[in-house]
């Protein structure tokens, strides 16, 4: 006979495991998709329904959360949470993309202004050179 250990998780296990790590912040909802292989965010959504009220409540035995860790919050507030994250990151990522534009920009108006540094220094040195040669 088998170890319990050794046995493949049932498929409600793997649900419950995956809706655990999400509520926990131990994953984000879309870390959760790969890690567990789910293809649609509805998926995952539906298992935090149908577990996240067992799991607080402490009815699903052999998975049970500890009554001294924190209560998790609901699908609801954790999707939001989720969604104003992502915007926060989709801020961030414009804002990184403008500042991107504008630090090639001024690159540029460098690289510009060091070629004219560059053309009026040869042109000093050359007037130098003109006036240091005794005129014959």
């Amino acid at each position: 006979m088998q170890d319990e250990k050794n046995m493949k998780k049932s498929r409600k296990d793997v649900q419950v495991e995956a809706v655990k790590a999400i509520l926990s912040g131990d994953l984000l909802l879309e870390d959760a998709m790969k890690k567990y292989g789910v293809k649609d965010k509805r998926t995952i959504v539906s298992w935090m329904k149908a577990f996240s009220p067992l799991l607080q409540s402490n009815d699903y035995s052999g998975n049970t959360i500890s009554k001294e860790t924190v209560q998790t919050p609901s699908i609801n507030e954790y999707i939001v949470k989720e969604n104003q994250l992502l915007k926060r990151v989709i801020i961030l990522q414009d804002q990184l993309r403008e500042l991107e534009e504008k630090n090639a920009q001024i690159q540029a108006h460098r690289n510009v202004l060091m070629d004219k540094v560059t053309r009026l220094e040869l042109k000093l040195q050359s007037r130098d050179d003109r006036k240091a040669t005794p005129d014959v």
